[in-house]
């Protein structure tokens, strides 16, 4: 009773917990004809003034949220991945990667993959169609320093190959697809159904000079972005076309 009670005490609310007892107190006694109408009116005007004091309360909370927001708009906005992805990436049961070539991740990834396969999960690799001509030269003309079509055409192509060797070499839910178009951003869809769900979204520039940017993580409670950003990721996924099993011809 005592730990209920400084929990109550410590509320944010407890002043509207108070007005709508002593409301419900006053209505009651008024029903049964204990209290009469000068009384009444007089708890009435000092309802009324406490529910305007609770309301200036909420509007300064509220002011003071905004002004924090406007004083650092790029908050959420990241120059380079968090620090803690690729623990994510590792710890995580469902998986969906979207990107270029997805060489570096693929790369990273190689002893937690099957570890993720193993335990039930399901991993998902999104990567641009390797096979089509005009897709890799505009790729190519987009990065930050021109590889040429057949250098970016052989990263994917290695990236296809480690996910078919992986196939072959365990049984789980591994599904590899290939995109006609350039993706609009890297996506990191971290176990999206779950409270623990994260999504990193990396923009993809015009020949950046660093990390293309700007990088933005997300999780359930930021809301609208967060399933935003999931649903574009699972449009392209669909709006792929499934890859080939078998190792891709270098």
């Amino acid at each position: 009773m005592r730990r209920l009670l400084v929990r109550l005490i410590n509320d944010d609310n407890v002043d509207l917990y108070i007005l709508a007892a002593v409301a419900i107190l006053f209505t009651i006694l008024g029903a049964a004809g204990i209290s009469d109408v000068k009384t009444l009116s007089s708890v009435v005007l000092g309802l009324l003034a406490w529910l305007a004091l609770s309301q200036i309360k909420s509007r300064r909370a509220l002011d003071q949220l905004a002004g924090a927001q406007r004083s650092n708009p790029a908050a959420l906005l990241r120059p380079e991945f968090p620090a803690d992805l690729i623990a994510r990436r590792a710890a995580s049961f469902d998986i969906l990667l979207i990107g270029l070539t997805m060489t570096r991740t693929v790369q990273g990834m190689r002893s937690d993959f099957p570890a993720i396969l193993a335990a039930g999960g399901r991993v998902r690799i999104l990567v641009m169609d390797p096979h089509d001509d005009v897709l890799m030269e505009t790729a190519d003309r987009r990065m930050a320093h021109n590889l040429g079509e057949g250098r970016i055409r052989q990263r994917i192509l290695t990236t296809l190959d480690d996910m078919a060797t992986l196939r072959e070499r365990m049984d789980g839910r591994l599904e590899v697809r290939v995109l006609s178009s350039i993706p609009s951003a890297g996506f990191n869809c971290l176990d999206v159904t779950s409270p623990r769900g994260f999504v990193c979204v990396q923009h993809y520039e015009f020949q950046p000079t660093g990390e293309a940017g700007p990088i933005v993580t997300l999780e359930p409670k930021d809301g609208r972005w967060f399933q935003h950003y999931v649903a574009e990721a699972e449009r392209m996924w669909e709006a792929a076309k499934v890859w080939s099993d078998q190792p891709a011809t270098r």
